[in-house]
């Protein structure tokens, strides 16, 4: 289990409804692309996990773009959902993007506890969660959760970098 802390700001997507966030969908892209360049994973024991759809479509484009998600590419299995469609669902890695990342520390869909844990109970073997840890840290369950993965050392501060 990890944390990778990254800043970038959140955005609205083009009809005003949902939000995407090209930082964190960047530092997922990396985290994925390491996991499976390892070889002892396939793109279908991987899943990204995010509340947002808008942040959805984001990484499928880039996962598209950076090697395919058909048949023959690079990601071929990856499975990249909103947390609603991961319900019922695991995967070997789950890479949870938590998109939210503003000044006001609004978290959204993020306050939402059972939503949350659909998102981190998916994973059999690792959780990676990616986020902005000062606007996770606005809500008292992130806060603690934040607090325990500081104490066992679970901040990958160097991870998803490139």
């Amino acid at each position: 289990m990890a944390f990778v802390p990254v800043d970038g700001e959140e955005e609205l997507d083009a009809e005003g409804s949902s939000k995407a966030n090209r930082d964190q969908a960047a530092a997922t892209f990396s985290i994925v692309r390491d996991l499976l360049a390892a070889g002892d994973l396939e793109g279908h024991d991987v899943g990204v996990v995010t509340p947002y759809t808008a942040q959805v479509r984001m990484m499928t484009d880039l996962f598209d773009e950076g090697g395919g998600l058909d048949e023959g590419g690079r990601f071929h299995g990856l499975e990249v959902r909103s947390v609603d469609g991961y319900q019922g669902r695991e995967k070997e890695v789950i890479v949870f993007c938590t998109v939210r990342s503003n000044p006001r520390g609004e978290i959204g869909f993020l306050a939402d506890r059972r939503r949350l844990n659909v998102a981190i109970t998916r994973a059999r073997r690792g959780l990676v969660m990616v986020g902005h840890p000062q606007t996770l840290r606005r809500d008292g369950t992130w806060r603690a959760w934040l607090d325990w993965a500081e104490e066992l050392g679970l901040m990958a501060w160097h991870v998803g970098r490139g």
